[in-house]
């Protein structure tokens, strides 16, 4: 599916602009991503989105920090095509969330989404996802991580949108080391340390990192003798 192509269709609020137009510091990227005109992931994130959730035909997906939902249809729209699947995502402000009620409506999509308006600090989850998208308040990603790391099945991801391989860990003259995201926390830090969470890093302008929680199967052949 020219997933690009059926966004712009179905809604026509929607505009694709150069990427490179938006932020200063990646004007070198000028031409090669591209973006809608409402701050939501790139396209070219939202087209991995859509592909990872084609590829891994999940039972459930989660984001946090629906905003005007474009993260969101990219991922519902996988779940669509697949005919099966639901998507849980949360979104705290009351008038952005109704924008995205709005375009999931207008997107047919309403049936593969659950849109919920509350802060995520509160929500409970009592089942487990295969993918998980982050993409709040960036000072808050990492606990989120933390968080719902119990929730995510072995062999899932988690992505982290807008954090680069760095992972924000770099000083900042007026607010100090590591803004906005904060110092990497210890219990993030030891899951990485313990393999049971491996990072991999995508250089979009607005960064992408992601992280896949271990199985037990993975890497068996690697111990048995020939």
């Amino acid at each position: 599916m020219n997933i690009i192509g059926k966004l712009l269709e179905l809604d026509d609020t929607l505009e694709v602009h150069d990427e490179g137009h938006w932020s200063e510091p990646y004007r070198g990227i000028a031409g090669q991503f591209s973006s809608f005109n409402d701050a939501g992931v790139e396209c070219e994130t939202g087209e991995f989105l859509y592909s990872m959730v084609r590829m891994l035909k999940p039972d459930r997906v989660l984001e946090t920090g629906t905003h005007w939902g474009i993260g969101s249809s990219y991922l519902a729209f996988g779940l669509k095509e697949n005919q099966k699947g639901k998507l849980t995502t949360i979104e705290f402000l009351p008038e952005i969330h109704q924008k995205a009620v709005e375009r999931f409506k207008r997107l047919d999509l309403t049936n593969w989404i659950e849109s919920l308006f509350m802060d995520v600090r509160e929500y409970e989850p009592s089942e487990m996802f295969d993918l998980i998208l982050l993409d709040t308040e960036p000072q808050t990603r990492f606990a989120e991580l933390i968080k719902f790391f119990d929730h995510l099945k072995p062999g899932g991801f988690v992505f982290i949108h807008d954090l680069h391989r760095h992972l924000g860990q770099v000083p900042n003259q007026e607010h100090g080391f590591a803004w906005p995201w904060g110092v990497v926390p210890l219990q993030m830090r030891a899951l990485v340390q313990s393999g049971l969470l491996r990072p991999m890093h995508f250089p979009t302008p607005r960064g992408l990192t992601g992280f896949y929680k271990s199985h037990p199967d993975d890497f068996k052949w690697s111990n048995e003798a020939y």
